[in-house]
């Protein structure tokens, strides 16, 4: 390229050679926007296949990570679920299960994004249950509000 060329003739020029939008408008300094319309106006198109490669990589790379996130929830999850067993007095049972719930609830969306949303339903009927259990044991009342409970136990 010469330098007696303005930056919109030589961001067209670039373009016709095959250059991308992003890429035209670092080397010219033009605007992204003005790389654009430059292009559109002389009836230049932008090859997209790399975009969409690009693109493709991202979405797999995400899907990759909600996997390796949902699986560490369902660990989380396992831990909460013995910090449950070990509960003294309804305070601990209390915290353990709502650690419970949220986990199981995350984990529930994360895995959602990605899987077929009657595996999410079954989940959310997982949990649903599990809080039942929950406040049919402990009748859902606070350790401090029971009569003659001084230790919390049911």
């Amino acid at each position: 390229m010469t330098d007696t060329l303005d930056p919109h003739t030589q961001a067209l020029d670039l373009a016709r050679a095959g250059h991308g939008r992003n890429e035209v408008a670092r080397l010219t300094g033009v605007p992204p926007t003005t790389v654009s319309r430059l292009a559109a106006e002389a009836s230049v198109t932008f090859d997209r296949a790399a975009t969409a490669a690009a693109t493709e990589a991202r979405v797999i790379d995400s899907k990759a990570k909600r996997a390796l996130l949902g699986g560490e929830l369902l660990e989380d999850i396992s831990q909460a679920r013995e910090q449950l067993h070990r509960a003294t007095d309804a305070k601990d049972l209390f915290f353990a299960a709502k650690a419970i719930d949220a986990l199981a609830s995350a984990h529930v969306r994360i895995v959602g994004v990605d899987g077929p949303p009657d595996e999410a339903a079954e989940a959310k009927s997982l949990l649903g249950a599990l809080h039942e259990a929950l406040i049919g044991k402990w009748d859902g009342t606070p350790s401090s509000a029971r009569q003659g409970d001084e230790e919390g136990q049911p």
